[in-house]
């Protein structure tokens, strides 16, 4: 039987609903690691539970790196990947396994497999931009670019080749990377769409200038969005067609963000220090 271990990220969580994500995640996994990016510590006395109390914000990207290393080194043949405000649907983890093995005996080459997510609050699918998705015939599945990180499965395989995640990163960006990492070694990025997940991006969405919805996040997020995005510019595994699209949304934003948001100014702050650390080459946690 193949061991199944969920890789769950906090960051300054409400106690009572990281331990009931906890619980949920124990119901469908062998082992849970909390990766506590906290600044208190989290304590489950529970022997299906791994913690990580960090004492600091190491950022997405390192504890996740932290949380993998430990669960393939102590037994597990797949891990999950998740957030503390994404919640999986029952059966969840179960089915992203029945596809990935139906695929990869198809002869599928499967890096990674992740859910359908949903806001859990619109209730509206996420998707991705028209033609992006190939489904495959026969199955629930469909192959996509790149995904979100929360609900990931990803094998012991894709580990041995791809390793870590970018700790460098911190975070924004970080799970695209690994998917175009895994791309680059001729492997499948794959989204079941039978398999759910709730979650929340942002903080909500606001109209800009009465014309677009985007989705509104924290002021200092634009820091690290501008600066890995350009970080990104000069990786050849990154596919061409998202660096000139995203350097095209640098630009809207770079000037509609500050006069079209609420507080426009420091928004305007984090993007042009993001700029100015990927010219010094600048990595990790903003200083």
């Amino acid at each position: 039987m193949k061991k199944v271990y969920s890789i769950l990220v906090a960051y300054n969580p409400q106690v009572d609903e990281l331990f009931s994500t906890v619980e949920r995640l124990k119901a469908q996994t062998d082992i849970v690691v909390v990766c506590n990016n906290s600044d208190f510590d989290v304590n489950i006395k529970d022997e299906t539970v791994k913690i990580f109390n960090f004492n600091e914000n190491l950022g997405i990207a390192k504890a996740q790196s932290i949380g993998m290393k430990w669960a393939f080194e102590n037994g597990a043949d797949f891990i999950v990947q998740m957030d503390q405000d994404s919640i999986p649907s029952e059966g969840m983890i179960q089915k992203l396994l029945m596809s990935y093995f139906e695929l990869v005996k198809k002869g599928y080459k499967v890096g990674l497999i992740a859910p359908q997510d949903y806001d859990k609050d619109t209730h509206v699918y996420s998707q991705a931009i028209i033609n992006k998705e190939i489904d495959i015939y026969g199955t629930s599945c469909c192959i996509v670019p790149d995904i979100l990180s929360s609900g990931s499965l990803i094998p012991k395989k894709t580990y041995q080749i791809n390793g870590v995640m970018d700790n460098d990163l911190f975070i924004d960006i970080v799970d695209f990377e690994y998917c175009w990492r895994i791309k680059d070694h001729n492997h499948l990025i794959i989204k079941d769409k039978s398999a759910l997940l709730a979650h929340k991006l942002g903080d909500g969405q606001k109209k800009l200038f009465l014309l677009f919805n985007i989705n509104l996040g924290s002021t200092f997020r634009h820091y690290y969005q501008f600066r890995n995005i350009l970080f990104m510019m000069n990786r050849d595994y990154v596919p061409l067609k998202w660096k000139i699209s995203q350097i095209i949304k640098l630009f809207i934003k770079l000037f509609l963000y500050p006069i079209g948001l609420p507080d426009g100014f420091e928004r305007f702050k984090f993007m042009f220090l993001g700029i100015k650390d990927f010219i010094l080459n600048r990595k990790g946690k903003i200083k």
